[in-house]
């Protein structure tokens, strides 16, 4: 059955645009080293899901039943306006930041109830889909204000684990209220494009990160070392997702979905390895774990999306093993010469570069057996 082709708007792009400005000012919580390492993770990550979710339960919407109507506008922009204030929210102090980025949530979410409701009212048979995404984000809505309310007396700590359990609950609540699920309604060629775009803003990220390496006074080759790690991270992306995966396939993308949480979160963890780098306010040991740590997420998410590739490509067990020893040697070269940059970037030189090497000869053996 042919796939109904479904273009990303220019209205989505701006969007992303606004989330990744959310997802950037995250930095901010993980930015400042305290004693040599950085803030606890905890909240930066809770944040970072919650966001993602915020993100990924509009763009849901969009995929199955957006028409872009005036309403989808109206909504749209209410989104967009509470997704700025909710990203100028955050910052290290989560007793500065709790109450506006909870109530800011709370926007995001009933305008998207509010897309699918207007949609679900319209239909004469009521589509169980619709109206489960409907029940599912009210649940997750009403744990936010359980979260307003714990703030509003004074509960911070309690907060931030209601905030996690509302992570937890959108995560796997769909799986019980799914139901009959319909592929149908998924348009995975804009569901997939719709990740490229919001994964590419984010390496636009990265980008600026490693401009801080750029000194026009002081020339060196740590420089050339950050552009092409960067850049064979992307490369490695762009063939996975791009050139290996079938898009034009009828799929639900759950898969899809929960690793590009993982693979976002971790190149934003990237960058900010490379700007403490510079930096240098950071113990090297903690730098290099969390950019092993960050590395080997981002080649999980990335190579779990093996199951959407092509029919006919081949990615055996010797790559894998490719792979892994790649990181390993890696890993071994970033712990061994943590003193030193140089030998913290030759270790990252050797994962990135490697793997890209490995998923580029993937690709080059399809080519040659199509043809």
């Amino acid at each position: 059955m042919a796939i109904v082709d479904k273009k990303v708007e220019l209205i989505e792009l701006f969007y992303d645009l606004i989330f990744v400005y959310a997802i950037s000012r995250l930095t901010t919580i993980v930015r400042e080293p305290v004693n040599g390492i950085m803030h606890p993770f905890f909240v930066y990550l809770i944040i970072s899901f919650v966001i993602l979710q915020a993100w990924l339960y509009f763009t849901n919407y969009i995929n199955r039943y957006g028409k872009w109507e005036v309403h989808d506008y109206i909504l749209t922009v209410v989104n967009m306006i509470a997704v700025i204030y909710m990203a100028n929210t955050i910052n290290t102090q989560w007793n500065q930041m709790a109450l506006p980025f909870n109530i800011s949530m709370i926007v995001m979410f009933l305008t998207v109830i509010g897309l699918y409701y207007i949609h679900d009212r319209r239909q004469e048979n009521k589509n169980n889909v619709a109206h489960n995404s409907i029940k599912l984000i009210i649940i997750v809505c009403m744990i936010y204000i359980v979260a307003l309310i714990a703030l509003f007396s004074n509960n911070l700590h309690f907060a931030i684990w209601i905030d996690a359990v509302a992570v937890v609950v959108g995560a796997f609540l769909p799986f019980f209220l799914s139901g009959d699920f319909d592929k149908k309604i998924v348009n995975f060629p804009h569901l997939a494009e719709r990740f490229e775009l919001l994964t590419i803003i984010t390496f636009g990220e990265a980008v600026v990160g490693m401009t801080y390496f750029f000194d026009i006074n002081s020339l060196n080759l740590r420089s050339f070392f950050v552009f092409f790690i960067v850049l064979s991270l992307f490369a490695t992306y762009v063939i996975q997702i791009h050139r290996l995966m079938d898009h034009n396939s009828e799929e639900t993308g759950f898969k899809l979905m929960f690793t590009h949480y993982f693979i976002i979160i971790s190149i934003n963890l990237m960058t900010v390895v490379f700007e403490l780098l510079h930096s240098g306010e950071v113990d090297p040991l903690f730098e290099s774990i969390l950019m092993i740590i960050s590395l080997i997420v981002f080649y999980m998410s990335l190579m779990a999306n093996k199951s959407y590739y092509k029919e006919g490509i081949v990615f055996t067990r010797n790559d894998s093993i490719k792979m892994i020893i790649c990181i390993a040697i890696g890993s071994l070269i970033m712990l061994l010469f943590n003193n030193t940059a140089y030998g913290f970037l030759l270790g990252v030189f050797v994962i990135t570069c490697g793997n890209f090497i490995v998923l580029a000869q993937v690709q080059q053996k399809f080519l040659k057996d199509i043809h």
